[in-house]
């Protein structure tokens, strides 16, 4: 009792002094995000990129790995290992093309490239069509998702070293071997860089809202990650094969099931910023609501899963406020002075950070809209990353959803 009368004071207090509360709100959320900005202005000036590509690769002894007293082939100059590419291709007949045609054009060695293709679409044809000499082309069936597409490539892989892509993703070298080097170098065993848009999507106002997010996230990720990014990771096969390869049924999260493999067996996944794979980014809210959904479904189940309890608390909590966010006006507030300060104090601070989102893209080389009235439809988008929220926790609930792509 003593605990809900302190409540009920307190509650009493704020709905007299509403105005107060929100004051406060705003300042300290301004004041937070201040010193998030100047904590990571701080760190970017302390780093720097280093230049690499295939051909600095000379030692030619073998290299003793720090995971689990595993040793690391021996990779040399004119020695480099088979990089296999496994590319699953489901209804990307918009994109595979100008994939192929990326990936044919890297200067790496020895490169394969194994396909699985199919759909509704041209996909399969496309890709007979642009392969690269040598690559070798299978056809997905429809039903095998994407987990199933992977384990086949595998199977016909013959690379010492897997890369993992996407159809609607175009390569470059320095992409592929920032993302290479650590593997080469026989540092890691896994690795994953990360993503950017496609040239022609940088202009699309929800791409560059998208993507300011992204850089913000890239630029404070640790070293060391808990998941690879599908479109653009390594790892070495020795260790793929010995933690079960894509055989692990996935019905969506690929990559976060084989992160959870790696991690269970005591590997860890090396973070790459400064490699940034070009891929197709979500250009109709639509799409963008469906992806936000699975991928929060991703971590949601697989936290349950593997009773990663502090995983699923964070992402349950962003689906309660995301919903207090969206209910908290539709109800009025409930007639609540304080309930309105809160959730104005709370968009306040979501703005502030969007704004610092957006200050850090700039800041990384990010282009800038063309009209900056485009900016003003940050917020509705704001607005449909809380209904993804929800509608993920939703359909985790939903057992015919859960596990939908």
């Amino acid at each position: 009792m003593p605990v809900i009368a302190v409540l009920r004071v307190l509650w009493l207090w704020g709905e007299a002094h509403a105005g107060w509360v929100l004051a406060g709100g705003v300042c300290l959320a301004a004041l937070l995000n201040l010193y998030l900005w100047r904590r990571w202005r701080g760190n970017v000036s302390g780093t720097s990129q280093r230049a690499w590509h295939v051909a600095d690769v000379f030692s030619p002894q073998v290299v003793s790995c720090s995971h689990q007293g595993d040793q690391s082939p021996s990779f040399t100059k004119g020695n480099l290992p088979r990089v296999s590419i496994l590319l699953p291709a489901w209804d990307e007949a918009e994109y595979i093309g100008d994939c192929l045609t990326a990936i044919g054009n890297l200067r790496y060695p020895d490169l394969e490239l194994v396909i699985c293709a199919g759909g509704t679409d041209e996909t399969l044809e496309l890709a007979r069509c642009f392969a690269p000499p040598g690559a070798v082309i299978l056809e997905q069936r429809s039903g095998e998702g994407k987990q199933r597409a992977l384990q086949r490539c595998l199977e016909h892989a013959t690379g010492s070293v897997i890369f993992l892509t996407d159809a609607d993703c175009v390569l470059d070298d320095e992409t592929f071997e920032q993302t290479l080097r650590p593997i080469l170098e026989g540092e890691e065993v896994a690795t994953t860089g990360t993503r950017q848009p496609l040239d022609r999507q940088k202009s699309h106002p929800l791409v560059a809202f998208q993507w300011s997010h992204h850089l913000w996230m890239q630029a404070v990720a640790p070293v060391y990650v808990d998941t690879l990014d599908g479109v653009n990771a390594v790892v070495r096969r020795d260790v793929l094969e010995r933690v079960g390869g894509v055989s692990v049924p996935a019905p969506i999260g690929t990559d976060y099931a084989l992160s959870r493999q790696l991690r269970d067996a005591g590997y860890r996944i090396h973070f790459i910023p400064e490699s940034r794979v070009r891929t197709a980014y979500c250009t109709t809210l639509g799409e963008y609501l469906r992806q936000r959904s699975r991928w929060f479904r991703n971590r949601f189940l697989y936290g349950f899963r593997h009773q990663r309890w502090r995983e699923v608390g964070g992402h349950l909590w962003a689906a309660l406020t995301s919903l207090g966010m969206l209910a908290i006006p539709l109800v009025g507030g409930l007639g609540s002075r304080l309930l309105w300060a809160l959730w104005l104090a709370s968009l306040a601070h979501l703005v502030f950070s969007q704004a610092r989102f957006t200050g850090a893209a700039w800041a990384q080389g990010a282009a800038r809209l063309s009209h900056w009235w485009q900016y003003g439809l940050f917020l509705p988008y704001m607005v449909a990353g809380w209904a993804a929220n929800v509608w993920g926790l939703l359909e985790s609930l939903l057992p015919g959803r859960r596990w939908r792509w």
